[in-house]
């Protein structure tokens, strides 16, 4: 709910879910009303229409922003079942809705992978990536019981064509709730050509990845029990139950009930680092309940059950999508989505096809039984495999999540990010005193720190202190310069590592090293690159946001860097004017706002002082005269901070040297 946008998305799917269930459900019973049991079969099938064209929709999409594809498909099946409407006003045969349902099928398919390919672009940071996936499933869950609800109860007090018409509204709702997304860009991962080949080539890289396999099967064989659920609830409610086509309703009334009390505990989900018990406990929760209904078949009683088995499905639902999400990389998303939505739209048409034949041979109790029993067998057999996996994906995601913690990173959608996980390198640093680089070497590397401790000193002054999840080196990067400062080990280092070429091409979203020296500016070299984009009147919140992502007072907390922002004084500085002087006793430490200048150390121009830069410390710190003269080579500003105010903010900082 914090990101608005991602909000927008979450409710037009809820939108499209419920017109969605609302318009199959009326459908279904009056399939069974006309032709029995077995039509309710055929519309299952349409999922089977579902799954081809889910197969090469990111073909079909890979050119097309996603924020464009949302609405126009919403607004194609809203004629789609305008159409229906008119059809079954008029009193046509069952035979033309049923192909309209399946094109609605094929179209409908296109919707799942454009959104994926949305919220990779739209999310601003791992924890709404992941709760995007956790809020889609759970309104998935809640909008189906409701669609379902509201289509069986409004064809028990009116006719077929009055509830597709309110159908029709609602998928045109959804149309113009995700209007606000058609001037979207491509996100990255659609820039490539794209053809049927990449999208067998995606889904055979999941093949082979043994974890990803194992939530794969899970998640199909979840999905295949809830096909075969639909078909026997439409069944069951009217001739095991006797609750008629409101018991329909009444039913998967009960599964949104449950999925609502599983709403929190879902949430929970979200910020667990392990997700292989609930995940396991909520599958077997899919299948108890079914097989308590084949064996005590009293109406009340099957709403109660039905209610827990929601829950299951929610939650089991939610820690599936959060662990392929965690397992998957971000880029390959909008990919691997087609080939999962069609093997899963494929098993609920099994699902759906399969039951009203098991129901015609073995009974409904019989079908109940099936229904019941694969999740809690595969739950059984595959108690270790899935906490491996749950391990694997752990591992990830705490990766994404430190990336996103790298201020100069921050700004980078969560696609980006996430393409950056495979080109990091573990570098280990077992001594202390070790220097991993020196001021003045060519800079060829971004570093982060995973474990251990660091100094930095300028001119063989320490002047900072990096410790777990900071990250270092990016100045000479951005600048294609040497470095300004050596970076020493305190203790044994565990650090990642990534090579320039990655490092800008993420900034700059530029692959070839030719585009870099045009596309750099756009990336300034201070901590928090969004701040230095030209001249304007600093704020105090955003004075206190560039303090805290300062090395020297990152420490601090909240209150302390307003305390200190308090007490700072902003400049302005005409070119060619003096800073500081060479020589002169240092009273004040300053960050460079706006503008540039340069370093001179007896007359010699050693460096270049830019947006972001702090200089002035080492004085203060060390008690010696200022090392060099900085000179304005355009107008500047400037935020600084006197010695008095300085040093008692860096008294928790501990500084050697």
């Amino acid at each position: 709910m914090g990101n608005r946008n991602l909000t927008w998305v979450v409710a037009a799917f809820a939108c499209v879910t419920i017109a969605e269930w609302g318009f199959v459900t009326s459908l279904s019973v009056d399939a069974f009303r006309r032709d029995g049991s077995i039509a309710v079969g055929y519309v299952g099938l349409r999922l089977f229409l579902a799954a081809a064209s889910s197969f090469i929709s990111p073909v079909i999409m890979h050119r097309r922003p996603p924020g464009q594809a949302l609405p126009e498909i919403a607004t194609i099946r809203a004629v789609i079942v305008a159409a229906c409407a008119g059809l079954a006003a008029s009193g046509a045969s069952l035979t033309p809705l049923l192909i309209l349902l399946g094109v609605d099928a094929l179209v409908s398919a296109q919707y799942r992978p454009a959104q994926s390919a949305l919220i990779a672009s739209l999310a601003r940071s791992p924890k709404e990536l992941v709760a995007s996936a956790t809020g889609l499933s759970t309104v998935k869950t809640l909008s189906q019981a409701l669609g379902a609800v509201i289509g069986a109860t409004l064809l028990a007090v009116t006719t077929p064509a009055v509830v597709f018409t309110g159908v029709a509204v609602i998928f045109a709702v959804a149309a113009i709730m995700t209007l606000r997304f058609g001037r979207g860009r491509l996100v990255a991962s659609d820039q490539r050509p794209m053809r049927v080949r990449d999208v067998l080539r995606s889904t055979a890289i999941v093949v082979r990845s043994p974890n990803v396999t194992g939530i794969f099967v899970v998640i199909g064989l979840r999905t295949f029990v809830r096909g075969m659920w639909f078909a026997i609830a439409v069944i069951a409610s009217l001739k095991l139950l006797h609750a008629g086509s409101t018991g329909v309703g009444l039913l998967m009334l009960a599964a949104g009930i449950g999925s609502i009390v599983a709403a929190p505990l879902s949430s929970m989900l979200v910020t667990r680092p392990r997700l292989g018990t609930p995940a396991a406990l909520a599958l077997a929760g899919c299948g108890v309940p079914l097989a308590v209904i084949a064996g005590v078949p009293v109406f009340d009683l099957a709403l109660a059950l039905v209610a827990a088995w929601g829950i299951g499905m929610a939650v089991s639902d939610v820690a599936t999508s959060s662990l392929l999400q965690r397992l998957l990389a971000t880029p390959t998303i909008p990919r691997v989505t087609g080939a999962i939505e069609s093997t899963k739209l494929a098993l609920e048409g099994l699902g759906g096809f399969l039951a009203p034949v098991l129901v015609s041979t073995i009974g409904v109790r019989g079908a109940l039984l099936v229904a019941a029993f694969p999740l809690p067998l595969v739950v059984v057999s595959g108690w270790k495999t899935l906490h491996r996996v749950d391990a694997s994906a752990g591992e990830r995601a705490a990766l994404l999540e430190m990336l996103h913690d790298v201020p100069c990173l921050k700004p980078l959608d969560m696609a980006t990010l996430d393409s950056l996980i495979g080109r990091l390198s573990p570098l280990f640093v077992p001594d202390a005193g070790t220097d991993v680089f020196r001021q003045h070497d060519r800079g060829d590397r971004f570093y982060i720190i995973e474990e251990g401790a660091a100094e930095i000193l300028v001119d063989g002054f320490a002047v900072g202190r990096l410790g777990p999840r900071d990250s270092f080196g990016e100045r000479a990067l951005l600048r294609d310069g040497p470095r300004t400062a050596t970076v020493r080990a305190l203790s044994p280092l565990h650090l990642y590592v990534l090579p320039r070429h990655d490092f800008l091409a993420a900034l700059t979203g530029a692959e070839n090293e030719s585009k870099w020296t045009q596309n750099v500016e756009l990336v300034e070299p201070g901590e928090l690159p969004g701040f230095f984009m030209g001249s304007h009147e600093w704020t105090r919140s955003q004075q206190m946001e560039l303090l805290s992502h300062l090395n020297l007072f990152s420490h601090l907390d909240t209150r302390a860097i307003g305390e200190l922002v308090d007490r700072c004084s902003i400049d302005r500085w005409d070119q060619g004017q003096m800073i500081v002087h060479q020589g002169d006793e240092g009273d004040r430490y300053y960050v460079m706002l706006e503008g540039r200048a340069n370093v001179f150390i007896d007359n010699a121009d050693v460096n270049e002082v830019r947006p972001g830069d702090q200089f002035g410390e080492i004085a203060l710190l060390h008690g010696v005269p200022r090392s060099a003269d900085v000179v304005t080579t355009t107008p500047a500003m400037t935020l600084s901070l006197g010695r008095d105010d300085f040093l008692p903010a860096l008294r928790t900082r501990v500084l050697t040297g």
